[in-house]
């Protein structure tokens, strides 16, 4: 994905050149039913736009019990009481380029390519105590994705567009463990220390639409 995504930056920078005109910031909004999106980027000689992007996605989940269960020493029912609760997140930077390949009147097709790093994180608390396994587990994914799209533009002045993309995402996760466990040798007939690596890899290619909001200035 990342020599693809040089490859990618030197065609358009090629194309960039031959084209002369003004750069401008550019800054575009992709709301949705799923993770919103920001971009800002530079347009440059109005046919690449390199860009940085940030999505992010928090929740909270709690679960409370209560009731009434029997205590031995007391021998009688007491009320009781469990609250258990999660909070996480995901934070998804990314970088990519757009390069606009084909114009007509006010509509220009262009082709995008991105790359990005998400970033996990995770608390799990039983009756107010936090659970630090939970948060030391999240530390072992290792995840990256990338997205490549077609899209065009509709430019209702020099300043302001409205777009709509389709294309292939791509998700990576990786889950890799090192734990130490005991393992009963026969020919001794004693019990020795093994170390166990837990290495889980999981690919993801959904397809994805989106309708972006973009001003140049």
């Amino acid at each position: 994905m990342k020599s693809t995504l040089k490859l990618f930056v030197v065609l358009c920078a090629a194309m960039a050149l031959s084209n002369e005109s003004y750069g401008q910031f550019a800054f575009g909004v992709s709301p949705g039913l799923g993770l919103n999106s920001a971009q800002f980027g530079y347009k440059i000689k109005d046919r690449i736009v390199p860009f940085i992007g940030f999505q992010y996605l928090t929740t909270k989940v709690a679960f409370e019990e209560s009731g009434e269960i029997y205590d031995s020493d007391l021998n009688q029912l007491v009320p009781y009481s469990e609250t258990n609760e999660f909070s996480g997140g995901i934070y998804i930077p990314n970088i990519g380029v757009k390069c606009f390949i084909k114009q007509h009147n006010k509509l220009q097709a262009y082709l995008s390519l991105s790359v990005s790093k998400p970033i996990v994180s995770g608390k799990m608390k039983y009756d107010g105590d936090e659970e630090l396994s939970y948060g030391e587990d999240v530390e072992y994914y290792s995840l990256w994705g990338g997205e490549f799209g077609f899209g065009i533009e509709y430019f209702f002045d020099e300043n302001f567009s409205l777009g709509g993309e389709f294309g292939l995402r791509y998700l990576h996760v990786n889950y890799v463990q090192t734990r130490e466990r005991p393992v009963y040798n026969p020919i001794n007939r004693e019990w020795e220390p093994s170390e166990i690596i837990y290495d889980y890899r999981y690919n993801l290619n959904p397809t994805f639409t989106k309708i972006s909001l973009n001003y140049y200035f």
